[in-house]
């Protein structure tokens, strides 16, 4: 996530100044289905800003516009075409439009899924021969233009490429799109230059807030959509890289790797594969990552969960970063780092596409987590639901007892603050709520997968009302938990005496 000018009353001046400095901290990961447990496609992102910023989970319906309707996005001015129609999606939006809607994740009525973005940003020399553009494509919009308009994930990509030829792009970004044929990966990498990849099904990606793509075939129109250019504006910069005697994408766009990218990029590799050769010294880190593991959801959960399990480094719980990606803290001591689950994540989900869920159900679950995971639950939605429950859609922008994000980040706050006392009580229960949530989705998704065949309209409804069920039965638990962990609080035991 990237560079909100926000406007929020409980903001300090010290949030104020977060913004310049650590805006890129998004974590993205991509499981090609050849290396999970079930056969599946599972990819993610925890989305991450500053942890008083509150996020929402909604549906948007279907419309139709009229001819010259536009989007509009309120942050930087860019504009584009509405689709004569609209599809349905879900997303995963700010409360603060005007800041720029940021609808962020979510699967659209033609089993298209999309996660968008993680932010990057090309090197000095890129910038100065193809710089962003101002009123460009940026994240706060590309979810809300892209997935009303696209039947496929590919149709994404080409939109996406259509729009930063034409219009421009106003910051870097890493976008990943999914349906039934498989998921693209892609890299905005300044302002009209692009590339996209096929995912290979035998790999897996961990990829903060840098660009990754090494080598690439940009004459494999099957697999690969690439901006024309690619190679010039990096040869026109200086600042183009061969390795192994062939164009390296990352090298020639990157500036150098900062050490909050290292942190996160080395840890998310060793915590899905312990046996990875990868260094925490390593020069940069490759995109595509080869194992002979299997992974299931639950490794998932425990990458966005992550920080530094079985390394030698220790969790920087702080938001003070230099430009560097490198704290200023006085506390910052050899062997503390910036962990993927860091105080900045405000929002994490998960896909987990099945080829046996029918593109009418969504073809997959997203797995969400609104608030942090770190002592938050992830609970499953397909992507054919009509509505989501009424805490989810609280748009208050600080502390309220009936918002979803507000009371998770409440517990969130009060367990981190108090590790001794409260120690791994919550997240222990959550995740045996989550274990069970994983085998009841299995027969949802049997279950609907036929429902779908005969009665779509059932199927709907059906999905919606089992996961409404399930967010208020969670809605109450936590708020129950929330409660326990206010009354026994040190901080509050203390204030309640004078």
């Amino acid at each position: 996530m990237k560079n909100k000018k926000m406007t929020l009353g409980l903001l300090s001046v010290l949030t104020a100044f977060l913004f310049q400095t650590v805006s890129y901290a998004c974590t993205g990961f991509i499981i090609g289905k050849d290396l999970t447990t079930d056969g599946s496609i599972i990819y993610g992102r925890t989305e991450d800003l500053e942890p008083n910023h509150n996020k929402t989970f909604v549906v948007r319906p279907a419309k139709d516009n009229k001819a010259g309707d536009m989007w509009k996005d309120q942050a930087n001015g860019f504009e584009y075409p509405l689709p004569a129609h609209s599809y349905k999606y879900t997303a995963v939006p700010d409360v603060t439009p005007k800041d720029g809607v940021y609808d962020e994740a979510g699967f659209n009525e033609h089993g298209v899924s999309m996660s968008a973005t993680v932010s990057a940003s090309a090197n000095d020399a890129i910038k100065k021969i193809d710089p962003y553009v101002k009123n460009g494509l940026a994240e706060s919009s590309m979810t809300s233009v892209i997935l009303p308009s696209v039947k496929t994930a590919r149709e994404g990509i080409e939109l996406i490429a259509k729009i930063v030829t034409e219009k421009g792009a106003a910051e870097g970004n890493i976008v990943t799109l999914a349906d039934k044929d498989g998921l693209w990966y892609m890299e905005i990498l300044s302002g009209h230059q692009y590339v996209a990849i096929k995912f290979p099904n035998d790999k897996f990606a961990v990829f903060p807030n840098t660009f990754y793509l090494g080598h690439v075939n940009l004459n494999d129109k099957e697999n690969t959509i690439a901006s024309a250019d690619v190679e010039k504006v990096a040869k026109k910069a200086k600042s183009y890289t061969e390795v192994n005697g062939k164009f390296h994408i990352a090298q020639s766009y990157n500036p150098p790797l900062s050490d909050a990218n290292r942190s996160r990029s080395f840890s998310g590799i060793k915590s899905l594969d312990p046996d990875s050769k990868v260094t925490y010294k390593d020069k940069n880190y490759e995109l595509l990552q080869s194992t002979d593991k299997k992974f299931s959801l639950a490794d998932a959960m425990a990458l966005q969960r992550n920080r530094f399990e079985g390394l030698n480094l220790k969790p920087l719980d702080q938001m003070e970063l230099d430009g560097k990606g490198k704290p200023k803290s006085k506390k910052a001591v050899k062997g503390y780092a910036y962990p993927i689950s860091n105080p900045n994540v405000m929002e994490a989900h998960i896909f987990q596409l099945k080829k046996e869920i029918p593109s009418e159900l969504g073809g997959g679950v997203i797995w969400l987590s609104v608030g942090s995971p770190r002592n938050a639950p992830y609970l499953p939605y397909l992507g054919n639901i009509s509505k989501t429950y009424d805490a989810y859609q609280e748009k208050s922008t600080k502390y309220n007892s009936k918002s979803w994000y507000w009371t998770v980040s409440r517990i969130n706050d009060l367990v981190a603050a108090n590790p001794k006392q409260f120690g791994t009580k919550v997240i222990d229960e959550i995740k045996r709520l989550e274990k069970t949530w994983m085998s009841e989705q299995d027969k949802t998704n049997k279950e609907l997968s036929q429902l779908v065949q005969t009665n779509p309209v059932a199927a709907q409804e059906k999905a919606d009302a089992l996961s409404m069920a399930r967010a208020e039965k969670t809605f109450k638990r936590l708020k129950a938990i929330e409660a326990k962990l206010v009354k026994e609080s040190p901080k509050t035991k203390k204030t309640s005496k004078k």
